[in-house]
């Protein structure tokens, strides 16, 4: 199984065609007006894998704060039946991420293969941010 898309999300929704449509795909950084906050951050994940395989996946989505400390995760899963005669199955997906901000800085979030693992090849760096109350952000 191979990872096409990992990224959060300012909104994320499913189509009817079998997508999904997100508004400021990827998020390249979050405000709050307060610390500490906890949010819940739209994470859209797509795979592709070959038939024949990968038929009850199990993933993990974790969020760790600039000192490294968990402050957020996620346990997702889906039964995945192959699509003849396609040899080639693809699935998008959007988990709800909460997470708790404590102080502002670059938080990371990963895709894992386990809950306890701590290497991956899929991290998404992503700032957080206190809004400046005198400077106005246009909304989406």
């Amino acid at each position: 199984m191979r990872v096409v898309a990992f990224a959060p999300s300012l909104s994320a929704v499913y189509n009817d065609a079998g997508g999904v449509d997100t508004k400021g795909f990827p998020m390249t950084s979050c405000y709050v007006k307060s610390f500490p906050s906890q949010l819940t951050v739209p994470m859209v994940v797509a795979f592709y894998a070959l038939g024949g395989a990968d038929y009850d996946p199990v993933r993990y989505i974790v969020a760790t704060s600039p000192a490294g400390e968990r402050v957020g995760s996620l346990e997702f899963g889906w039964h995945w039946d192959d699509n003849p005669p396609n040899p080639v199955k693809f699935r998008v997906l959007v988990q709800y991420l909460p997470m708790r901000v404590e102080a502002a800085g670059p938080y990371s979030i990963g895709l894992y293969d386990s809950l306890d693992a701590t290497e991956t090849d899929h991290l998404f760096p992503l700032p957080v941010l206190k809004t400046d109350p005198y400077i106005r952000t246009r909304t989406q």
